[in-house]
């Protein structure tokens, strides 16, 4: 018996299966490019093609002043703390930069809440340094690399003092720069470009520091701290209405100006929510882009800004509701 003869037919016979095989796997789209699943961008592969402009995020007013992080009832806005509003999928957050009640140096910038108008510094009633908890946003981004987030700072420090936090938290090198005038660019892009941070401040803009951009050059907001429900609007209160970058501030105060936590599941749950969304894309004629809340664990802030991204024109069928628990 000829055993090279019979093994070398075997070995022959197994590699025309596998080519057969290849070339059916193929043809049924196994091995192509287009049948493979899309990388996802802020949860979903549709919004890696769209514009920043053209996607709505949730926000959270004050992200930092909460509870668990030992901010008072008289500056707090939330139960829980920044890292868990991430986990929850906020990718927006609005911070307040303060200097250290001990000192006005660069390693002491914080996070605070509150007016100086009351006569005490405004990190008596809460604070944390700025290099920590954005060290622990840049921790985050890490793991989620694919998401595009933002920051609207509310400043009362030098502008070097941001461009340090920045450099020393590591989230210099995510900034994203945007030329005012010019189209905003898409989240694919800037996920791939690995500049995946926008940056507002309230402030002047200063061409020393063109990654903070004025928010009332290349934005807009509507009013925040009503007293009731029925005097939210979706007017314009400061800014400029014809950039299409625009934060609807959704959270009631009360008459001391105190962000009103009892009537937070009113104002943040779904419906109301979403309702107030559409009205005001239908009012204005673009998306909000950011909506942003207080007392992000009562309502479902997350989910009402997954239904809109499903949505191209504010006229269309309302998906389904999302099942996914924002808290």
């Amino acid at each position: 018996m000829n055993y090279l003869s019979t093994n070398t037919d075997s070995k022959g016979l197994a590699l025309i299966l596998v080519i057969s095989m290849l070339i059916t796997l193929t043809s049924i789209g196994i091995f192509h490019k287009d049948s493979l699943p899309e990388e996802p961008c802020n949860g979903s592969a549709d919004n890696c093609d769209k514009a920043y402009t053209d996607v709505t995020f949730p926000e959270t007013h004050n992200a930092h002043s909460s509870l668990d992080e030992n901010y008072t009832f008289l500056s707090a806005n939330h139960r829980l703390n920044l890292s868990l509003q991430w986990d929850a999928g906020y990718r927006a957050f609005m911070l307040d930069i303060h200097h250290s009640r001990y000192s006005e140096s660069l390693d002491n910038t914080s996070f605070c809440h509150g007016s100086y108008n009351l006569g005490i510094h405004p990190c008596v009633t809460g604070s944390q340094y700025a290099v920590e908890l954005l060290s622990l946003l840049h921790q985050k981004m890490n793991t989620s690399q694919r998401d595009v987030v933002t920051l609207l700072f509310e400043v009362y420090v030098p502008y070097s003092h941001i461009e340090y936090i920045l450099n020393m938290s590591g989230l210099m090198d995510k900034v994203h720069i945007q030329t005012l005038g010019e189209p905003w660019p898409t989240l694919g892009s800037m996920v791939g470009s690995q500049r995946n941070l926008v940056l507002f401040i309230e402030g002047d803009y200063d061409a020393q520091y063109p990654f903070l951009h004025n928010f009332v050059e290349h934005g807009w907001t509507t009013n925040y701290g009503e007293r009731n429900q029925e005097d939210m609007t979706c007017e314009v209160h400061r800014g400029d209405s014809s950039q299409p970058v625009w934060h609807m501030n959704n959270w009631l105060a009360l008459e001391n100006g105190l962000s009103d936590y009892t009537r937070a599941p009113v104002v943040n749950d779904y419906y109301f929510l979403l309702n107030r969304s559409l009205e005001c894309w239908e009012f204005q004629g673009t998306r909000p882009t950011f909506v942003a809340v207080d007392w992000w664990t009562d309502g479902d802030a997350v989910n009402v800004t997954r239904t809109l991204n499903e949505m191209g024109h504010w006229s269309d069928e309302v998906p389904l509701r999302a099942t996914t628990d924002s808290r």
